[in-house]
Parts: C-alpha cells; sequence; structure tokens
C-alpha cells in the first residue's frame, strides 16, 4: 500500500505521482489513492496517473474516478471493477471514501458562507472588545445574531429552492424540531444523515418507533373491538392497490397495502384479503368490515359474514349516499324514475355546458374573472357530491354570470358560428329566472342528503349517529320536496317514500342491525329517547335474527 509520504518523495525534477491534498485541506480528501500504486504521470497531464491496484495488481491509466469505481466496484465507469477485494474490504473503502466527501463538503461549505459575508479583519478593535459596558455589548452580540439568522435563512431557502422541496414543509413540526434541536445542541463536526442511511437503517428504526407508538391502539382492540376499512386506489404509476386499514377508538391504523396489477379483483380475491387481514388482527377482535357498495363488495361481506357469524358487512354510508345521488342526477334511461329525474339530468348537463364553455375560451373566462373575485370549479368525478358542488358553485357566482353576459364584451363575441350560437345560448340560460330557480329547488332538496355525507365523512366515530341522521335527512328532504309540490306532510306520503327509497336501493343504502343497534345503547338514557321505542319495534324482528351472532 503506497502512502503520501512515499509517493511524495518520488515527485523531484518530475512533478507529483499521487496528487496531494486539496489545498488548504487538514485531511486527505481522496483516500483512495493510499488503496493502488501510481506508476507514472501520463502525457497528457491533468489528473491521471499510471497506476496498479494493491488487491488485483491491474494496472489502469485514469483519474481519481477511475479508482473509486474500480475498488468500490462500481461498473459502468470505464474501468474493470476489482474482483479481489472481499465485500467486509469494500464496505470499509466506502465507508472511509463516504466520511472524506462529508468532511470535504463541510469544508466547502464554510468557504462559500466566508466568501459570501465579508468577516470581521484579525486585529481589528472589534475583536479584541472588552466587556465594559454591558449595553453595547448586547448591541454587538444581537447584531451578529441577527447577521447568523439571515444566513441561515438564506441556506434554507436555497435549499427548498434548488431541491424542489414545497414551502408547506415548512409548516412540517418535525422539521422545526429538527431545527430546534440542532440550535440548542452543540454537536462538532454534524452533517446530515447521507442518502443510503436515510432509505435504510434510519427507515427501519422509524418503522418501529411508529410501531411502538402504535401498539397501546392495538391492545385495546381486544376490550374495545375494530373495525376492517378497505379501499381501492391507485398511485402515481396507476397500479391498482388495495388498502387495508383498521378503525376503532383508538383512531385509525393502516394496515397494509396490496398490488392487485394483473389480478382480476372479484368477490372471492378480495374476501381472501379480507379474510387473512381478520386473522392477522384476531377475529374474535372484529366487529364488523366496511367497503363501497361495489357489486364485487356485496359478495366479499357475504363471504365474511358466512365465515364468521359475528362479524358484520357494512357498506360505506358515505359511498352509498353519493352513489344515491348520482342516481338522481343521471338515471338510467330504462329506470321508472327517468321521466321524474329527466329534469335533474338536463339542468346538470346544462350547468356543466356553461361551465365548460366559460373555463375552455380564453375571451369567456377573461371577462368572468372581470367580474368576479371565485372561480369556477372543475370538479372530477371522483369527488363526493361532484354535481351538487358544481351546480352550487354556479349559483354563489349568479350575479357575476349576469354582469358577464350583459357586458359590451360578450355582447361583441365573435367567433364561428358555433361558439356565436352558445353564446347565446348561455346568455338565455343566466337571465333565465325559472333557470335559476330550478337550481335553487335542486340544491336544497339535496342539502339534506350533503349534509349528511358530509357529516358521515370524518374521521370520528358516527355509527351511533348514522340512524337518527338517516331518519332526519328523509323528513327534512319530504318537507322540501311536498312544499314544492303544494302538499301537506300526509298526502302523497306514500308515493314519496316509494320515489325515494328506489334512489336510496339503487345507492344501495340499507339500515343495518349495527345502526339501530348502537342507536338505542346510544340514546337510551338521553331525552333523545323520547320516541324511540316505536322506531325500534319496526326493526325488533330484524334485530332478533342478527343479535346472537355477537360473541
Amino acid at each position: 500500500m503506497s502512502s503520501s509520504t512515499s509517493s511524495t518523495a518520488n515527485q523531484k525534477g518530475k512533478g507529483l505521482l499521487r496528487p496531494i491534498k486539496s489545498a488548504g485541506s487538514d485531511f486527505d480528501d481522496k483516500p483512495l489513492w493510499n488503496h493502488v500504486k501510481v506508476l507514472s504521470l501520463t502525457p497528457s497531464g491533468g489528473g491521471n496517473r499510471v497506476w496498479s491496484c494493491n488487491y488485483c495488481n491491474k494496472k489502469v491509466t485514469g483519474s481519481y474516478s477511475k479508482v473509486k469505481a474500480h475498488l468500490l466496484k462500481i461498473s459502468g465507469q470505464g474501468v474493470q471493477i476489482c474482483k479481489d477485494i472481499s465485500r467486509e474490504v469494500c464496505e470499509a473503502l466506502k465507508q472511509e471514501h463516504e466520511e472524506a466527501e462529508n468532511r470535504k463538503a463541510s469544508v466547502q461549505l464554510d468557504a462559500r458562507k466566508k466568501s459570501d459575508y465579508v468577516s470581521l479583519p484579525e486585529g481589528s478593535d472589534l475583536s479584541h472588545f472588552k466587556k465594559r459596558k454591558g449595553s453595547n455589548v448586547g448591541a454587538l452580540e444581537k447584531s451578529l445574531g441577527i447577521e447568523n439568522r439571515n444566513i441561515a435563512d438564506k441556506m434554507v431557502a436555497r435549499m427548498f429552492s434548488a431541491s424542489g422541496l414545497s414551502f408547506n414543509f415548512a409548516k412540517s413540526p418535525y422539521f422545526r424540531k429538527y431545527s430546534e434541536f440542532l440550535a440548542k445542541t452543540s454537536i462538532p463536526g454534524y452533517v446530515p444523515p447521507t442518502y443510503n442511511r436515510l432509505r435504510t437503517t434510519l427507515l427501519t428504526q422509524e418503522k418501529a418507533h411508529i410501531d411502538r407508538k402504535l401498539q397501546p391502539i392495538k391492545d385495546a382492540w381486544k376490550r374495545k373491538g375494530l373495525s376492517i376499512c378497505s379501499d381501492g386506489w391507485s398511485d402515481i404509476k396507476r397500479r391498482p392497490l388495495v388498502n387495508i386499514m383498521a378503525a376503532s377508538s383508538g383512531g385509525p391504523i393502516f394496515l397494509k397495502s396490496i398490488n392487485s396489477s394483473g389480478v382480476v379483483k372479484g368477490g372471492e380475491y378480495i374476501a381472501n384479503l379480507f379474510i387473512k387481514s381478520i386473522e392477522e388482527v384476531g377475529a374474535s377482535n372484529v366487529v364488523q368490515v366496511i367497503t363501497d357498495n361495489a357489486s364485487n363488495m356485496k359478495l366479499v361481506g357475504s363471504t365474511v359474514e358466512q365465515t364468521y357469524p359475528h362479524i358484520f358487512w357494512t357498506p360505506c354510508v358515505v359511498h352509498c349516499l353519493n352513489l344515491a345521488l348520482k342516481s338522481m342526477c343521471q338515471p338510467n334511461e330504462k329506470s321508472t324514475q327517468f321521466i321524474n329525474c329527466k329534469w335533474i339530468l338536463d339542468l346538470i348537463g346544462e350547468v356543466s355546458s356553461l361551465k365548460n364553455f366559460v373555463l375552455n375560451h380564453d375571451m369567456a373566462h377573461a371577462l368572468f374573472q372581470k367580474h368576479s373575485e371565485l372561480s369556477l370549479l372543475k370538479v372530477v368525478e371522483t369527488r363526493f357530491a361532484s354535481h351538487v358542488v358544481m351546480t352550487s358553485r354556479v349559483h354563489k357566482v349568479k350575479a357575476s354570470l349576469e354582469r358577464m353576459v350583459m357586458d359590451d364584451d360578450w355582447r361583441n363575441y365573435k367567433g364561428d358560428k358555433v361558439i356565436e350560437a352558445k353564446t347565446r345560448e348561455i346568455k338565455s340560460l343566466v337571465m333565465n329566472d325559472e333557470w335559476w330557480d330550478k337550481i335553487e329547488y335542486f340544491l336544497k332538496f339535496t342539502e339534506p342528503i350533503v349534509s349528511m355525507l358530509r357529516s358521515a365523512d370524518l374521521d370520528a366515530p358516527k355509527l351511533h349517529l348514522v340512524y337518527d341522521m338517516w331518519d332526519t335527512m328523509i323528513e327534512k328532504m319530504k318537507a322540501i320536496i311536498f312544499e314544492q309540490e303544494g302538499k301537506d306532510l300526509m298526502s302523497g306520503n306514500r308515493t314519496f317514500l316509494i320515489q325515494f327509497k328506489t334512489f336510496l336501493l339503487l345507492g344501495g343504502i340499507r339500515v343495518t342491525p349495527l345502526y339501530i343497534l348502537w342507536h338505542i345503547l346510544w340514546y337510551q338514557n338521553t331525552t333523545m329517547n323520547h320516541g324511540l321505542e316505536g322506531k325500534a319495534m319496526g326493526f325488533e324482528g330484524l334485530l332478533q335474527m342478527r343479535i346472537e351472532r355477537f360473541p
């Protein structure tokens, strides 16, 4: 193994064979040169040398980058990797190289800080300032502290900009705790963890830390039970995933995610995933499984209930309500409700057409922004109550739309015949009071459904409130619709219930025994218990069929 001392001794009259450390450095910043034997310089000069490996004796012409690639077994660098270095020696060389790189980066950073900001000249009066007057010393220290803070702020800002980090990252409590710890603790020579350490050792340690924090919640499952929840999802690579979660009084916990690429997500396949998850958390701890209301999930629920008689399958209330809303806004032409709901379908089409024209045409969009501080929303289909949200925003900007179509620029809007016809159509809609009356009525009678949907779509226990929210929603909708049709609450009652329950069945909504049971248990000692017995009696037989399933 050649050393820097011996290699330096061979330099007289013909220049340096082994490059020395960088100017101003107090350590060897290229330590891997010590693991090869430098034979001679190259005619081209520069950093290239003719050297041979101390382990395999291979002769190579190249710079330090080839020394590194050869010894650390980095392929694709134009040099053959060393085959005689053991894994242990290679790891030791990697550590030696990384330590030198980290120290070099730290030195370069300090050098940049000194070059960016003017330091006090050596021997100046300020450098030998005595603490004679406390007020003056405090002012100086304060001034220097502010300057250091400004330097630190600029370095952080540069890190955010250069790395493309979201500014929201600055709000992270973990980032702030990390910064506060460094400010309060003196750690000489500390550098942040490397890329490999973050993705291996530290990641494993953090997972173990999270598991320890979640253990008290898991321990409570035996006493309080839990619900297994699942939902389909696609990641940024469009891979279909099935997420499995556990919800309990202690809070929701993510259990696992299964990549279902190349697999038909039928009821049998997903049921097996559920059964495996139930066994992992303990079947005796599970009260119910909650899924969306797709057709394959109905088979999943039936399979789970047959396998575990004490476990209930509960369709997601929010998903069912959203399907019910869609069945109203987009009724099937072959359904018996199509005639009664065709006006809603037409209304949604007109609102969507108006929104698309304004957002997709620069002139129309500029005119709208001229008269409105709010923007029209591009609501994705996967959002709950998407049609209601879109229509509600159009209603909020009613005055702005009216000013837009009455603007002289709108009147002079020129384009092809299709665009000009569309501008006249939109103006006719916006200035039509009956059209706005339809929108107001649509928003009014769907408000109870949306209100229940939002109340149920929270990260909080709601099972005991579902039955009461359900009953309240139906009563509110009935009152709104009957008021619009000029009927009292008694006449037409049966017709309303038949039509509305049909919509709810299209959404897959059902009042399960769990809803009723928890409603009774929750309200039995409250003032809301008044009249509860009458409501519950209608489901007495249903409850009796399922109550013995509890272990």
